[in-house]
């Protein structure tokens, strides 16, 4: 259930971006007249990244936020998806990618929806939910064409031990708890051979019995709000500051203690 539910994410992220994650091209500088001779600049918030890469990162973690109320029983689920890509979230997974990195050259991966769809392949596999592991594989291979990296860096979504799945809100019925939630999963790929180096859920505790069962009680990170945050209307998710704040905090912790680990080459003998 948990990979099928990974494969229907990974399409919901390239359908609901309207660039399907792919880092927008910094603006052309203006045509400059040869007698003026001032320096063609690019915005700051738009830099063009060049040179060496040691670690590439492939974030699919960013725009898709569920908004999950469940029923008694599964089949009375009800999920609905909204964008929030306003929040930058696939910024903020590059960025603790760099901290967890200092002194390696580390670059995002920019693709489109169309190559996420497709999954790496020469059809559109939709990320089959029997070959999850071969496609990410293989999307790693497709992107590398682009940008060649000693190292990738894929951190997606995934689910917990419960019906939660990615970054979103959940609620329980008959006046079950509300969850906020932002389950990820990291994969290092060799930027020369492909195999997989490392992998592991991106948890904010240690990952034991004991810490399962009295702080990650959905699998993963996860923290529990009062119902009146429960969205009446799923539009209302992308203004609201206390989702945001609390996924952006979730991903940062998250993210912080499980990269110096996946990232830390063994000593060479």
């Amino acid at each position: 259930m948990t990979i099928n539910l990974l494969a229907a994410a990974l399409v919901s992220y390239a359908l609901l971006s309207p660039t399907g994650g792919q880092v927008q091209p910094a603006p052309k500088a203006a045509l400059i007249k040869p007698a003026v001779r001032k320096p063609a600049t690019v915005p700051p918030s738009a830099p063009i990244e060049s040179g060496p890469c040691q670690i590439g990162v492939i974030p699919i973690a960013g725009i898709v936020f569920m908004v999950e109320k469940f029923g008694p029983i599964t089949s009375l689920d009800r999920y609905s998806r909204v964008s929030v890509a306003a929040w930058a979230l696939d910024d903020l997974v590059v960025s603790r990618v760099r901290a967890a990195a200092p002194g390696s050259s580390v670059r995002r991966i920019p693709f489109t929806k169309d190559e996420l769809k497709s999954g790496g392949r020469d059809q559109p596999r939709l990320f089959a939910s029997y070959r999850i592991a071969s496609d990410i594989k293989d999307f790693v291979r497709l992107l590398a064409t682009k940008v060649r990296c000693e190292r990738y860096v894929v951190v997606h979504r995934h689910g917990g031990t419960q019906r939660e799945f990615g970054i979103g809100i959940s609620q329980y019925p008959l006046n079950g708890p509300v969850h906020l939630f932002a389950m990820m999963y990291v994969r290092v790929y060799d930027g020369a051979t492909f195999a997989l180096i490392k992998e592991a859920p991106a948890l904010m505790t240690e990952d034991t019995f004991t810490e399962r069962v009295m702080h990650n009680p959905l699998g993963g990170p996860s923290t529990e709000l009062d119902r009146a945050m429960f969205p009446e209307k799923p539009a209302d998710v992308v203004n609201n500051a206390v989702l945001r704040d609390g996924v952006r905090m979730m991903l940062t912790k998250s993210l912080d203690k499980t990269l110096p680990g996946l990232l830390q080459r063994a000593p060479q003998r």
